[in-house]
């Protein structure tokens, strides 16, 4: 077997869920020809505290494991999706994140939760192991493939975390009978589920397709995975020209662009590229999923870490500043997240964890209701939020809801790294890790602090004896003044990088970490006149519990402003208009001074100054105005609170906030509510 590092850690689009120690002798597959760069932690091995670790506990307790998770497999018993629905995607969607908090928190109550919901569905396996919300006879329907591969998912995720041998040789029979429908000779997936969106949904099985391979080492699944791709390239009755998901990466074609613009479905189906690199070694494969990444990042994300509107590419880094339609999908965040994980794994490029950090702090911690109960379907950054409507009630749940933990979950797997050479630090919090080096010996990391909202990290290394490492800690492409301290040597930090310490490393050493928490003022991709302010990796927005809609306009004021003035005007301040911001200007950066005034369920606030032209084009003044994280802007869900990111220049405040934009994101349907059970 080959060692901890070198060994990639698989389940559900690569969510970190590690094989219990019990198992790990007794997987002698060796069916990785690739090997991660970065490899996720081991999840018990983290206890993350702050406000992290509280929303992963509450995830956790409140959401994932105390979902009735029988409800689930009613889709497969009772063959709900007959004529086109999607229900069977929810239990494997649960079922991965409940597999992510089990190794997080490996409870035996949340391992009988587990060892349950499996043994329930397995009472729907068919005797050919088919198990489908669809009937036989609509094999292949719209959502039939999308519903498989996360049974599989599931299964795989069950094995990974208990080697129960059943789970797998399930997960393998589930894969058969995808063969015997879909495989050479038969009906081609690039031809089935919904032709709108070209077959992205039932192509994504490739990666649990790739994870059977993987544990199981019999060759059919790893030819099925190839067969699948070669389809991808060639015409098909659903896309004339191909879906060419490898060609068009390459050659840098905007996402909106590829195939049908699915957004996440078809970063579904870039995870299964990385998942057959890393069987195949073909680097080709990488280099498709690389560029794809950096053209979504460039083309489609926005300020707060996700994208889509209605659930599809649509320009969205340059039309952000737009009230969308049905804006920020939770799945989609979910899956760019663990799209920037694969990356991160593989590549070892530190932006993928930058965003990883952003989308986690804004768009999906934003996205969490009620304390892990509930999400929000659509995520805007103007006017207000709204839950997501109970899609199947049989089920108790919608699309997201299911979705949303396992991007909350996979923190701890890409929160200390295990590098070939010592750990690697991407997430600074409150709390320890504890980790074995290539010699054996257990390291213990502790971190001390505030971050985000503060901007001073420590952080204790315990060993039981000296030993020569590295410890590697993610500088922040934005934190260019960041000081790093190792005991009272200070360390050259470079942004966008990884700062490598090579030592011998004692009990008792401290590194100290300073980050750059300064005000940024961010110009929209899309219009140079709307500007944004983010902290760190937080992006701040204005609030009507804390800023009222008044008959005046105001300027966003960036620190160092000169004032000036004449003796003629009789001393009266002005300040005079400048330069649109362009993508070559120099960083500008804004004075924010934290604000007690806020409600108590907002996180940070912050007095951000803005210029008061009252008369003329002299006799000028600042005003504060208070924004807080965005996660906190409307957090009541309400009609009556709301809020927005993008402030145009100059921002009339009597027209401030949008009102009932509720109304564009759902239509003619009632606005949604979160359900009392």
């Amino acid at each position: 077997m080959y060692s901890y590092f070198f060994r990639p850690i698989f389940l559900v689009c690569t969510l970190c869920v590690s094989l219990p120690a019990e198992t790990q002798g007794e997987n002698k597959v060796k069916t990785i020809v690739v090997q991660n760069i970065l490899a996720p932690s081991v999840l018990s091995s983290a206890r993350i505290e702050g406000v992290i670790g509280q929303k992963l506990n509450n995830c956790i307790a409140n959401g994932v494991m105390a979902k009735k998770f029988e409800l689930y497999t009613v889709p497969f018993k009772d063959k709900l999706d007959d004529g086109g629905g999607f229900t069977g995607e929810f239990w494997g969607k649960w079922f991965t994140s409940a597999a992510l908090a089990y190794g997080y928190q490996p409870s035996t109550a949340n391992r009988n939760i587990l060892d349950q919901s499996v043994a329930a569905l397995l009472k729907t396996q068919d005797p050919d192991g088919r198990i489908s919300s669809y009937s036989r006879g609509q094999d292949l329907g719209a959502w039939d493939i999308w519903g498989r591969k996360y049974v599989i998912l599931g299964l795989i995720a069950h094995y990974d975390q208990t080697g129960d041998k059943e789970s797998l040789k399930a997960a393998c029979r589930a894969t058969d009978a995808l063969i015997e429908i879909a495989g050479p000779g038969k009906k081609k997936i690039t031809e089935t589920g919904l032709r709108i969106i070209g077959s992205l949904s039932s192509c994504s099985v490739l990666e649990p397709v790739v994870l059977v391979y993987q544990r199981s080492g019999d060759r059919k699944y790893l030819d099925f995975a190839t067969y699948m791709v070669k389809l991808w390239s060639e015409a098909n009755d659903y896309n004339p020209k191909g879906m060419r998901l490898i060609e068009n990466a390459t050659a840098g074609i905007d996402p909106i662009l590829i195939a049908a613009p699915k957004g996440y479905e078809m970063m579904s189906c870039y995870e299964g590229l990385c998942e057959l690199y890393r069987v195949t070694g073909d680097k080709k494969l990488l280099n498709a999923v690389i560029k794809f990444g950096k053209s979504v990042l460039k083309k489609e994300i926005m300020i707060v870490g996700s994208g889509s509107s209605g659930e599809l590419w649509c320009d969205g880094a340059n039309r952000q500043t737009e009230i969308l339609e049905q804006p920020m999908e939770t799945c989609f965040t979910v899956t760019w997240m663990k799209l920037c994980y694969q990356l991160l794994q593989l590549t070892g490029d530190p932006v993928w964890a930058d965003q990883i950090e952003v989308s986690l702090y804004n768009a999906l911690m934003g996205a969490m209701i009620d304390e892990g109960k509930w999400w929000a379907y659509f995520s805007p950054l103007t006017g207000e939020r709204m839950p997501s409507p109970l899609q199947v009630p049989v089920c108790n749940s919608s699309c997201c809801v299911a979705n949303g933990p396992r991007g909350m979950l996979i923190t701890p797997g890409w929160s200390v790294m295990k590098g070939k050479s010592g750990p690697v630090i991407n997430l600074y919090s409150k709390g320890t890790w504890v980790q074995k080096l290539g010699t054996g010996t257990e390291l213990k990391i502790t971190q001390e602090t505030g971050y985000p909202e503060n901007k001073d990290i420590l952080i204790h290394i315990d060993l039981p004896k000296t030993e020569r490492f590295t410890i590697s800690l993610r500088i922040p492409a934005w934190n260019k003044n960041a000081k790093l301290i190792v005991n009272d040597e200070q360390i050259k930090c470079v942004p966008g990088t990884y700062s490598r310490i090579e030592r011998n490393w004692k009990k008792g050493d401290e590194i100290r970490l300073e980050m750059d928490l300064r005000g940024r003022i961010i110009r929209a991709p899309g219009s140079v006149n709307d500007l944004a302010v983010m902290r760190g990796p937080i992006v701040l927005a204005l609030d009507n519990r804390m800023v009222k809609a008044e008959n005046y306009n105001l300027w966003i004021l960036p620190q160092g402003t000169q004032w000036q003035h004449k003796d003629e005007l009789g001393g009266l301040k002005y300040v005079l208009p400048a330069p649109c911001l362009t993508a070559d200007s120099p960083q500008q950066y804004i004075e924010l001074t934290p604000s007690a005034a806020k409600p108590s369920n907002v996180w940070m606030a912050f007095e951000v100054p803005f210029l008061y032209r009252h008369t003329h084009f002299f006799d000028h003044k600042q005003v504060n105005l208070v924004m807080c994280d965005y996660a906190s802007a409307g957090n009541q869900y309400s009609e009556k609170n709301m809020f927005r990111v993008w402030i145009p220049q100059p921002l009339f405040m009597n027209g401030v906030f949008p009102e009932k934009t509720w109304k564009i994101l759902y239509r003619d349907e009632p606005r949604p509510g979160i359900p009392s059970k």
